[in-house]
């Protein structure tokens, strides 16, 4: 069997995929769009290596490089300011220098650097000791390999940044004057490839976003948003529903308190944001991946948390139990279980002692404050006195209700929500015995009416077949039996006294259907056999009277549990009463239908006369098909096959649509 697709969950599940998506987008966008950052500069489209922002934090790395070495020469050369450094005496150095010290673990920066200290001969730089960067030219030129550069050398500053050439160097920060480095030799470059997390960096990136989305935001933002927004009522659609079931399925978190389920939600969505805070020590493109990642993870659990919320929440809305499943509801059921549990006498009592107690209370605000205390005790006592005029005049309607009953009256309905509490009870039985004895008189009259017509059938169906026999038995005795007619009519006589026969079994049997007398035998039952078994033996009459049976078969064998013999007798009652009834020349359909657990046997013909009757009446006992009593049946028929089917756990319908007649048996499936 092919398996169901609910469009609506697919298109939910999908929404929820895009919704975290667009709206990254949205926020970031807006984020780039008002981010400060350098905004003349990104609507011209200048490189960021020309940014006022490029030039701070190049310089802010200067500076703390010459920082960090004033500190390393004054704690002689101990570790100080995170700086771990690998001392390296002079090897084949240059200039005179007399030594080359190596920090190469300094925060792992994009500015590379070497400072060379022109009063001891030292030289300081963080570039890794290698082959390459023994001597003083060596890391000269290693420096010198980048396309961004700053140089200080003999009081004079030789740079590829505009806004850090002499001109410009007011924009370096942190207060360093260039005329105070008279005793230093400076190399500084930033790498190519900006390999490390760093300011620098991460400047970059977001200025070189900011540069690509510039452009587009204005168009993306609005765009985003009619998503986002057309996404909502998607999600809202396909929340709770499934192919297997109609409406909206609950699970055991949909049916927990509000309360208890939000704080579910928070604990799942507390261990996302663990996750999200636990990042830190980026250093690298691997580390800051990995730190990504790691966020990514987090942010989507909360996003879980919030789908899990967001859902029993719409779930609860949609099947109208969002305030019943509130522990402020909770708390209310209970003190009106208690109070419900609680004797009316006692009850009173309670409301007494929470009157006096109010009282005390607002004379106790009027003693000391005096206005508040008077308008607390008006509103305690209007309050109190439209409680007891509500229930005085519920007492009024049951008091008339009840004298209405007494004097014969049963048409009465009082509306039960007019009612208080204590009274409701009350209301909802005077109804119930109202309309039970206007039913018992209906029924009462109904089965005076039913006896009289059963009475008055019975009398005319039995008459006329009896009264045939005695004058064809007179005439045989007058004939003779050797009479011309003799045969005939004693073919007469037979066909008479067989309808009686049938006529009699027909009433003992509906007699013992409706009154349950009947013993079952239930099996499992092949309803497709059983129908071919029917339809079978039906085929001459459907052909005399130019009928064709269309059938529907499953695909699959289906199977009830019922009495084979009960269960054949209801389908030939309905098979004999369309090869008298059904309009000649027209088709019968039979379709076997499964449903929802159930099997329901479906027939429909076309009758061959105004069905101007309704389904009740044709259901009664004696009543035919056609006005005519002269046909061969009892009119038994169908009050025998649904009393027959209801006898089994069955349910027979009969639904008339013009001078369509159609027939359901309806059953359990069995497997």
């Amino acid at each position: 069997m092919e398996k169901k697709v609910c469009v609506p969950r697919v298109l939910k599940n999908t929404a929820y995929v895009l919704f975290p998506i667009f709206l990254t987008m949205l926020i970031l966008l807006i984020f780039f769009l008002t981010y400060p950052l350098e905004r003349k500069s990104v609507e011209e489209r200048v490189n960021y290596f020309e940014t006022t922002t490029f030039a701070e934090d190049y310089s802010r790395e200067i500076f703390s490089a010459i920082t960090a070495i004033n500190n390393i020469k004054e704690s002689n050369g101990y570790e100080s300011y995170g700086l771990y450094y690998i001392r390296e005496e002079n090897i084949n150095g240059n200039n005179n220098i007399e030594k080359i010290n190596y920090y190469s673990e300094y925060y792992k920066t994009n500015v590379v650097w070497l400072i060379i200290d022109n009063k001891t001969k030292t030289a300081y730089t963080n570039l890794d000791y290698s082959i390459d960067t023994s001597n003083i030219e060596n890391i000269q030129n290693k420096i010198q390999e980048n396309a961004t550069y700053w140089i200080y050398k003999d009081g004079n500053i030789d740079t590829s940044v505009n806004k850090l050439s002499s001109e410009y160097i007011e924009y370096i920060e942190n207060g360093f004057d260039v005329e105070n480095l008279s005793d230093y030799t400076i190399y500084t470059s930033v790498l190519n490839n900006l390999e490390y997390v760093d300011d620098i960096s991460m400047n970059s990136i977001l200025y070189d976003v900011l540069v690509l989305v510039d452009q587009k935001a204005a168009f993306l933002i609005p765009f985003l948003v009619i998503l986002i927004i057309a996404l909502v009522p998607v999600i809202v659609l396909g929340v709770g529903r499934t192919a297997k079931q109609d409406g909206i399925k609950l699970n055991w978190y949909d049916k927990i308190l509000i309360e208890l389920a939000a704080l579910i939600a928070i604990l799942i969505a507390g261990i996302g944001a663990c996750f999200t805070i636990s990042v830190n020590g980026v250093s690298n493109l691997a580390t800051l991946v990995l730190a990504i990642t790691i966020m990514a993870f987090g942010f989507f659990i909360i996003y879980l948390a919030c789908i899990l919320f967001f859902e029993t929440v719409v779930k609860r809305l949609k099947t109208h139990t969002f305030i019943k499943t509130t522990i402020i509801y909770w708390i209310y059921i209970k003190i009106k279980e208690f109070l419900d549990d609680v004797k009316i006498t006692k009850r009173f009592i309670l409301y007494f002692i929470i009157f006096i107690i109010a009282n005390l209370i607002c004379f106790a605000i009027m003693w000391s404050d005096g206005f508040p205390g008077i308008i607390l005790s008006i509103i305690l006592y209007a309050v109190v006195y439209g409680l007891i005029s509500k229930r005085l005049k519920s007492y009024v309607k049951i008091e008339k209700a009840i004298n209405d009953l007494y004097q014969g009256n049963t048409d009465i309905e009082l509306e039960e929500n007019e009612f208080v509490k204590e009274m409701k009870n009350m209301a909802s039985q005077i109804n119930d015995i109202a309309g039970g004895l206007s039913n018992a008189i209906d029924e009462k009259l109904k089965s005076e009416r039913l006896k009289t017509e059963l009475i008055t059938n019975v009398s005319h169906d039995i008459k006329t077949p009896l009264t045939s026999i005695i004058n064809y038995v007179d005439l045989l005795k007058k004939e003779g039996m050797d009479g011309e007619k003799a045969k005939e009519y004693l073919d007469i006589l037979d066909s008479k006294s067989q309808r009686l026969k049938k006529l009699t079994e027909d009433l003992v049997e509906a007699s013992k259907a409706s009154s349950g007398a009947i013993k079952l035998n239930m099996e499992k039952l092949n309803v497709n056999e059983l129908i071919k078994q029917v339809s079978g033996e039906f085929e001459d009459k459907f052909k005399a009277r130019k009928l064709e049976e269309i059938i529907t078969f499953p695909e699959n064998a289906l199977y009830i549990k019922a009495d084979s013999r009960y269960m054949y007798r209801v389908l030939e009652n309905m098979y004999s009463n369309i090869s008298k009834y059904a309009m000649e020349g027209t088709r019968v359909y039979t379709d076997i239908i499964e449903k929802d657990g159930r099997i329901v046997i479906q027939l429909k013909n076309v009758s061959k006369q105004k069905l101007n009757i309704s389904v009740d009446e044709l259901m009664q006992r004696f009543v035919r098909g056609e006005a005519s009593r002269n046909t061969e049946g009892s009119g038994l028929g169908l009050s025998i096959a649904r009393s027959l089917t209801e006898l089994q756990e069955g349910n027979f319908n009969i639904y008339l649509d013009g001078d369509l007649f159609k027939v359901t048996i309806e059953f359990n499936k069995e497997n």
